[in-house]
């Protein structure tokens, strides 16, 4: 899962720079535009849908594998 989320990660932000514990804004630099982006990459790859509450619970790449496991 964490080589699919680094892959559309990688469309917005430094590939080198994503780490399983690196912060979406503070570490890999996206703006909330860029968020919004790759959630709905996200919702696209992985048929689920992410809710605009749960888009504020996930901060790190860690959290954005840990939730779309949970929904998948």
């Amino acid at each position: 899962m964490f080589d699919k989320v680094k892959e559309i990660l990688g469309e917005f932000a430094d590939p080198a720079a994503i780490t399983p514990t690196a912060s979406l804004t503070a570490d890999l630099g996206l703006t909330s535009f860029d968020v919004i982006s790759i959630v709905m990459a996200f919702e696209d790859e992985f048929e689920i849908e992410i809710p605009d509450r749960d888009i504020h619970k996930i901060s790190t790449v860690n959290d954005v594998v840990e939730y779309i496991e949970s929904k998948v």
